[in-house]
């Protein structure tokens, strides 16, 4: 889930769970190990280095004291060298033969959290409203852009979206929203909303007529269920907040040919993105 609606939505608390959960020794799994560095990152802000990629987010309120800031330093530095070290987000990193670049953003992060405490006047810059059927520019590293679709907010928070080639020399013009057949997808993902909020991804407005049907989301597989089975995922639209998952006990052969399921961070659907349009 995204840790900055998370932080907005119940404080400081969310972030020392957040590092409560790499305490553990052993083997950090992916999403632990990402909202931790998100975590980390908010730790930066508060102490007056925060990246320059990372959204702005209100702090006025609830800001721990300068003695607690500091304890949580500590420990997101602590968080970090596990992660960097021993995590499956590094292995995934790894595999997709950008390790090197990793390791640099999360020394950068460290690199900020070391530094003497700064000043900085804590704004509330107001989140950008997430809507379904909206359509994004989505800049690549290596030039140019690629488009984006919201189709559904998960559990009315979290962003499923199908993502569109070819790639594009400049943003779009909204007519060409509405040439998007759903069908055309390269991808199709969970992802977080980060550049959406620091306004990196443009808005190009609402695909017209938007239809939700004819933009499902998929179902996924998500590990062992015991006795040899695997989970199968749904997220029907008319299920509860509360229970937004439709879970159902599969063998590997009915699970065969659904995508993991997963969240990218929207950098990493950006160098996916890059790397498909290649």
């Amino acid at each position: 889930m995204d840790l900055v609606g998370d932080f907005d939505d119940s404080g400081w608390a969310v972030i020392t769970g957040a590092l409560a959960s790499t305490a553990t020794a052993g083997y950090l799994e992916a999403a632990p190990a990402a909202r931790a560095i998100a975590a980390s990152e908010l730790i930066a802000a508060a102490l007056g280095h925060p990246s320059d990629r990372f959204p702005d987010v209100g702090m006025n309120a609830g800001v721990p004291s300068p003695q607690q800031l500091l304890r949580m330093r500590d420990s997101a530095v602590e968080a970090l060298g596990q992660i960097r070290l021993a995590s499956e987000l590094r292995t995934l990193w790894e595999e997709s033969g950008e390790l090197s670049e990793w390791e640099l953003t999360v020394d950068d992060v460290v690199s900020r959290l070391q530094r003497q405490p700064g000043h900085r006047k804590m704004t509330k810059r107001p989140r950008a409203r997430l809507v379904e059927g909206s359509c994004f520019a989505i800049p690549l590293p290596s030039g140019g852009f690629a488009l984006g679709v919201l189709t559904q907010l998960l559990a009315g928070k979290l962003p499923f979206g199908y993502f569109f080639g070819p790639r594009l020399p400049t943003p779009p013009l909204q007519e060409e929203v509405a040439k998007l057949n759903p069908s055309d997808a390269i991808l199709r993902v969970k992802f977080g909303d980060t550049e959406i909020q620091n306004g990196r991804w443009q808005d190009l407005g609402h695909v017209e007529p938007w239809r939700a049907d004819s933009w499902p989301t998929p179902p996924h597989t998500s590990g062992e269920a015991g006795r040899g089975l695997v989970w199968r995922m749904e997220y029907p639209r008319d299920a509860p907040k509360s229970h937004p998952v439709r879970l159902e006990r599969v063998t590997a052969k009915h699970a065969q040919g659904l995508a993991s399921d997963r969240v990218m961070g929207a950098l990493a659907v950006e160098k996916e993105l890059d790397r498909r349009l290649s």
